[in-house]
């Protein structure tokens, strides 16, 4: 308490709060308690004994807390983040925070010394995450050393530094030095591993046009239904769907297909179509899968889940 103290120069005191008997285990289980005396104001304070929950449970529990007291409640948190701050105020929810945050509204005090800024995880993979995780699934091995990585994919270490600190973060790998050299590996391979990486897996494309056959770019690899009749026994798709990465006004089209006779369909991408294909003729069988997940045709989902069947059986030969 004597970060108040110092900040609002106030005396404080502190004892153990009695009203604990009269409230359910879960918020005992939650909280821990204790009855402050701000500068002769007496109330609450409410501590998450963990992780703090949603901004509606809290809501919640404090309401619960206050039909045991007729004290104000005062949220104690370990650290606080702009975006909690931001929507506890809006809420006007009393709490403090150690070295960062006073919000006492009861009292007429709203001092902020500062915040913690805490960057949040990505929830959808960075186009550098996920090619590296694709690599490590392709390679099927125990061990990856990444330090080869960046020149295969022709980005910068930093990339790939990141890359691996955010596949870290998801719980989708672990890393290991050995030297200067850093390894990744994970507790799950294969199609385990994919479908925990499933939430976070970003979709390959970032638009579609449909371009004049004449205007091409050459040497595009096949994409979409094109590259999954390819390899799979799907039937052939209306107009044949080519993957583009590189700087987008060197492909120009229309949004939507007018004749697929003389247009095809271009699908210009967030990373290189070709770096992970055994086949440069079309895109890999990973991406490939990701980039028609959203398509629920029975028979789509039948091939796309041929497709994984192969990949998996090939990482097992």
């Amino acid at each position: 308490m004597d970060y108040i103290s110092a900040t609002l120069g106030i005396e404080i005191k502190s004892r153990s709060w009695d009203g604990e008997g009269a409230l359910p285990y879960y918020l005992i289980d939650r909280y821990g308690f204790t009855q402050v005396t701000l500068g002769g104001i007496p109330c609450l304070f409410m501590k998450p004994t963990g992780e703090p929950d949603t901004l509606s449970n809290i809501k919640k529990h404090m309401a619960n807390v206050q039909k045991s007291t007729p004290l104000p409640i005062v949220l104690e948190l370990e650290s606080m983040v702009a975006r909690r701050r931001k929507s506890l105020i809006e809420s006007r929810i009393p709490f403090v925070s150690p070295q960062c945050h006073i919000y006492l509204p009861f009292m007429g005090i709203a001092l902020q010394e500062r915040y913690a800024t805490v960057t949040a995880v990505a929830k959808t993979l960075m186009p550098s995450a996920q090619l590296l995780l694709f690599y490590y699934l392709y390679k099927d091995a125990a061990e990856l050393y990444t330090n080869e990585t960046a020149e295969i994919f022709n980005i910068s270490p930093m990339q790939i530094s990141r890359a691996i600190k955010q596949l870290t973060a998801l719980g989708l790998v672990s890393t290991r030095k050995d030297g200067v050299r850093t390894v990744i590996s994970s507790e799950e391979c294969g199609a385990a591993l994919f479908e925990k990486a499933k939430p976070y897996l970003l979709n390959p494309v970032r638009k579609r046009i449909y371009v004049e056959r004449t205007e091409l770019p050459a040497n595009l690899p096949l994409t979409s239904y094109s590259a999954l009749s390819e390899l799979t026994m799907l039937g052939g798709a209306q107009a044949e769907s080519f993957a583009f990465y590189g700087k987008r006004s060197a492909v120009t089209g229309t949004p939507t297909l007018v004749d697929n006779d003389t247009q095809a369909e271009v699908e210009i991408w967030h990373y290189n179509p070709t770096l992970l294909s055994e086949n440069p003729a079309t895109v890999d069988a990973l991406s490939l899968a990701v980039s028609l997940s959203f398509d629920d045709n029975p028979r789509v989902e039948q091939s796309v889940n041929e497709l994984l069947s192969s990949v998996w059986r090939k990482s097992h030969d």
